[in-house]
């Protein structure tokens, strides 16, 4: 991660017939770039451990919007939703606070423990259509137990085996646990 500069001089060659075309660089770099393949791949790494897109942009001497685009043209073809959910999904919130709102929903893969596809947001609307259109092999759903949850899945998917995460689980059985602790203590 030293920064190196070179100014390379691309030559231009002319054929007889009239067409133009540059000499080959065996992979330093790729056309209409500024900086080399080894560059953008660091760069890319880089993004993808650090803290933000800022701290990459100044630690490789670019702006954060190229690091921006760079990390978007890479990751874009892994974002494409599937067109059919697995036969077992997980599903939970999280706080990501975007225009559509400050919740948004997780739906993943509990056997690969891999992110399949985020919702804009946790509306019960939003979770049934998602659904319906998706998860016509989906036999079982493991997630907490609200009731909003459950409704839209149930209304979505028939009656699939709902699982309770083992997260919330616990933390049910410890507030069981503390009830009687509390009864029996007074």
């Amino acid at each position: 991660e030293k920064r190196i500069i070179i100014h390379y001089r691309k030559r231009r060659y002319i054929c007889p017939c009239g067409k133009s075309f540059d000499e080959k660089n065996q992979g330093i770099v790729q056309p209409y770039q500024r900086f080399s393949v080894s560059w953008h791949q660091a760069a890319l790494l880089h993004s993808m451990t650090s803290p933000s897109f800022t701290y990459t942009a100044k630690a490789f001497g670019t702006s954060t919007s190229k690091v921006i685009r760079l990390f978007d043209a890479r990751t874009t073809p892994f974002i494409i939703p599937p067109s059919q959910l697995p036969k077992i999904i997980a599903i939970d919130e999280f706080k990501g606070d975007t225009d559509k709102g400050k919740f948004q929903l997780i739906i993943a893969d509990p056997i690969t423990r891999r992110p399949i596809d985020i919702l804009e947001n946790r509306s019960m609307k939003t979770i049934q259509q998602y659904l319906r259109e998706r998860g016509q092999q989906v036999e079982m759903v493991t997630m907490d137990l609200s009731q909003a949850f459950k409704s839209a899945v149930q209304k979505a998917l028939g009656k699939p085996v709902i699982i309770a995460d083992s997260f919330h689980f616990s933390r049910y059985i410890y507030w069981a646990l503390s009830k009687v602790r509390i009864r029996v203590q007074e």
